[in-house]
């Protein structure tokens, strides 16, 4: 009987795992739980160049000029590249900003289709009602 005893005098008393604390480094610390404003200047520039390109990719979508045509091209092909030798390819850079570059690909890929289908839609919407002007307006001066 007093072996028991003796193990349940040793047992501690909160004994839940998911109540002891966890061991984090201070690095860990404040990576998790700094302001969103502050950024190691090469996070800046890893971001800048981040934002840049999805700007680019979707301003000069459906660009008629061959600089803008370009400019797309070249931020959908960086967007699209799976290289993750290069410090600055996009698969580097989101995994130091901690974004998933397979979810934004994925977004950036559902706007491309929603804004072709929303362009389609507008010119279908657009041309009957020029129609009906043109037809309004050359009645009137009949």
């Amino acid at each position: 009987m007093s072996r028991t005893n003796t193990a349940t005098a040793r047992r501690p008393v909160n004994s839940n795992p998911f109540a002891e604390p966890d061991v984090l480094t201070p690095h860990q610390f404040f990576k998790v739980f700094r302001q969103k404003g502050h950024m190691d200047p090469e996070e800046k520039l890893m971001f800048a160049v981040l934002t840049d390109a999805v700007e680019c990719f979707q301003k000069h979508i459906g660009a008629s000029s061959r600089r803008c045509r370009a400019l797309f091209s070249e931020a959908d092909t960086w967007i699209a590249s799976r290289d993750s030798l290069w410090p600055f390819s996009f698969e580097q850079i989101c995994s130091m900003l901690d974004i998933s570059p397979s979810y934004l690909r994925l977004g950036l890929a559902r706007w491309r289709v929603a804004r072709e289908c929303d362009r389609g839609r507008r010119r279908r919407i657009r041309e009957p009602l020029r129609y009906q002007y043109r037809m309004k307006n050359n009645r009137l001066t009949v």
